[in-house]
């Protein structure tokens, strides 16, 4: 690699550097949170908004957090029920508690397996 292209630190690079690092991904999360629930509320229910809280869940995969994930986990079944209560009546509400009962099961099912996987990964030892 050129020295120019090792010591480029342009503000540029300096701002997705900390968007990478651990706090960055924190805060990242937690502007997608805010915003997927922005949305949630204004839209009627019956529509899947909801589905886009598996975007934090993906990203708490990659913050060195051991806690990361089912911190997320909590957050978004506490934000799915605050979103069944706020947003405006769209389709019958034994239809919303079911779809997003069945949401409930697979995020809770892909937040152990993302754990797991990630708990795996920290048991390895890496010769590199």
């Amino acid at each position: 690699m050129s020295p120019s292209r090792h010591h480029n630190n342009s503000s540029l690079t300096r701002i997705l550097r900390s968007f990478a690092s651990d706090p960055g991904i924190v805060l990242i999360i937690a502007l997608v949170f805010i915003g997927v629930y922005l949305i949630d509320t204004i839209t009627p229910l019956g529509e899947p908004v909801w589905l886009l809280y598996l975007i934090p869940l993906i990203l708490s995969y990659w913050s060195s957090r051991y806690y990361a994930i089912p911190a997320v986990c909590i957050v978004t079944l506490l934000f799915l029920i605050g979103g069944i209560l706020v947003s405006p009546q769209g389709i019958a509400i034994n239809l919303v508690i079911v779809n997003r009962f069945t949401f409930f099961l697979v995020f809770i099912s892909a937040a152990i397996f993302l754990w797991l996987k990630r708990r795996g990964e920290m048991g390895k030892i890496h010769f590199d």
